[in-house]
């Protein structure tokens, strides 16, 4: 059953929700400040604990560094290309080889792509123009 409120009965209605959301905001401010003013505390409290005056520090702490150090050997070791230059040519050879006999591998499985590819080569020996090969080179794909 639906009821009927009047003027008075609405605005009463408000002025109580106003009045608990301004008690809520207190208490929320309130709350807010305790929590503040504890953190602030436990700030100050570390801070205090963290400083050591000067006099304090033991003499134990300080490390003194050798007066006579050895001194440094610059272009000793050989650079990285020097030391593996060697070796990465002869695994970038390996590899190449490896792909390009993959590649042909591919081709010439295929029967069709066999025989384009064997077009492609032909054609271009003979000097054809390049849109055509590579309209073959689409087919192929």
């Amino acid at each position: 059953m639906p009821m009927d409120y009047n003027y008075a009965d609405l605005h009463d209605m408000q002025e109580k929700a106003m009045e608990r959301v301004r008690d809520m905001q207190k208490r929320a401010k309130y709350t807010a400040e305790v929590a503040d003013k504890e953190l602030h505390e436990v700030q100050e409290k570390e801070k205090a604990k963290s400083f050591i005056p000067p006099s304090d520090i033991n003499k134990q702490h300080i490390i003194r560094m050798p007066l006579n150090l050895p001194e440094e050997k610059v272009g000793e070791y050989p650079s990285f290309k020097q030391y593996f230059g060697r070796e990465n040519a002869k695994i970038q050879k390996s590899t190449e080889n490896k792909h390009k006999a993959n590649l042909l591998d591919e081709v010439l499985k295929e029967p069709d792509r066999a025989m384009l590819f064997s077009l492609l080569l032909l054609l271009k020996s003979e000097g054809a123009d390049e849109a055509i090969l590579m309209s073959l080179l689409y087919i192929m794909s």
